[in-house]
């Protein structure tokens, strides 16, 4: 009888050290992702609404898989907020992976409009800025990010003209 105990309590004492360890590795912290905005294209124009499909470069600091569900993004030119967004996603991005994401944001060009011939006038580079959250784990965790670049005005001019 005393080894069937000994035997039932190893069990037990094993069951709860897997269980612990399971669950540490739930409590390890995350990194945000970083996020660079890779190209943006004009899908619609009208006086109302404004939408455009970004492709963000979408890399993983982290040493185990990100399970991404959701993003969110607002877009920012030279400190003019260009776009925002948000998205449900279904990614799993590998230890220090990268996987390009293509979203659909909202715009608010006419904003820039007025301004889109002084930019495009300009020699140097135009500073852009992307910003959200990453929501993962069926989310259970929301990380932050916020990223910046730089833009060629002159891109930005073609991005204005629907083709």
């Amino acid at each position: 009888m005393p080894t069937r105990y000994l035997s039932l309590a190893l069990s037990l004492g094993l069951l709860c050290v897997l269980l612990l360890s399971g669950c540490a590795g739930l409590t390890r912290t995350w990194k945000a992702p970083e996020v660079a905005l890779s190209s943006l294209r004009v899908k619609e124009l009208g006086l109302a609404r404004q939408t455009f499909i970004v492709t963000l470069a979408v890399r993983n600091p982290n040493d185990r898989t990100l399970p991404i569900k959701a993003m969110t993004y607002r877009l920012k030119l030279e400190g003019n907020e260009l776009a925002e967004g948000a998205s449900r996603l279904d990614r799993q991005i590998p230890a220090f992976g990268e996987a390009m994401v293509d979203a659909e944001v909202v715009g608010s060009l006419l904003g820039l409009l007025g301004q889109l011939p002084a930019l495009a006038r300009k020699d140097e580079p135009l500073d852009w800025s992307i910003s959200g959250t990453a929501t993962i784990a069926d989310g259970l965790l929301t990380l932050p990010y916020r990223y910046s670049g730089q833009l060629d005005p002159k891109a930005l001019l073609a991005l204005a003209v629907p083709r």
